[in-house]
């Protein structure tokens, strides 16, 4: 079982690389076309479409980074007035909820990226990017997150003692 979580924290870990990886292109991708607008008086004509394709991709890689190092907002009006126990238990039952939601995204996110394949869709810009291309970050992202909420409940429930 441990293996299995290490596992997952390492895929959650290079995700989070990812993430900051494609911020680091968008701030290139827009340097490079403030270079050229102001310079050269030209464009890259595709500066803001792939920013939005790699901004994309910083959320959705960066989903299961930030579920690990605790960064997701938390609402704890109600957690904060429960023992230890009660606490360990509603974050049990939230995280297989959020789970459950997740899989159901991540289902709906695939047939997405397959259809857009299937139907050979196309961006509606100079660039004409085929869309499953940009589309893939959003179930592999999906599929990372369940993968680290799966991690989160396991760990609880391994520590969960019964009173």
């Amino acid at each position: 079982m441990e293996k299995l979580v290490n596992w997952i924290d390492r895929c959650a870990r290079i995700g989070g690389y990812v993430s900051a990886f494609f911020m680091v292109l968008i701030v290139l991708l827009i340097t490079v076309e403030i270079f050229l607008r102001t310079i050269l008086n030209t464009s890259t004509l595709i500066a803001d479409e792939y920013s939005a394709y790699l901004f994309v991709g910083v959320v959705m890689m960066g989903l299961a980074h930030s579920l690990q190092d605790g960064a997701h907002i938390r609402i704890t009006l109600v957690f904060s007035r429960l023992n230890e126990n009660a606490q360990r238990m509603l974050d049990m039952v939230v995280t297989l909820f959020a789970a459950a939601l997740c899989t159901f995204v991540l289902y709906h996110s695939i047939l997405m990226v397959y259809d857009a394949y299937t139907l050979e869709m196309t961006a509606d810009s100079i660039s004409e990017t085929p869309m499953f291309i940009p589309q893939m970050f959003i179930p592999v992202g999906f599929l990372i997150f369940e993968f680290q909420l799966i991690s989160n409940f396991l760990r609880r429930l391994l520590s969960y003692q019964i009173p």
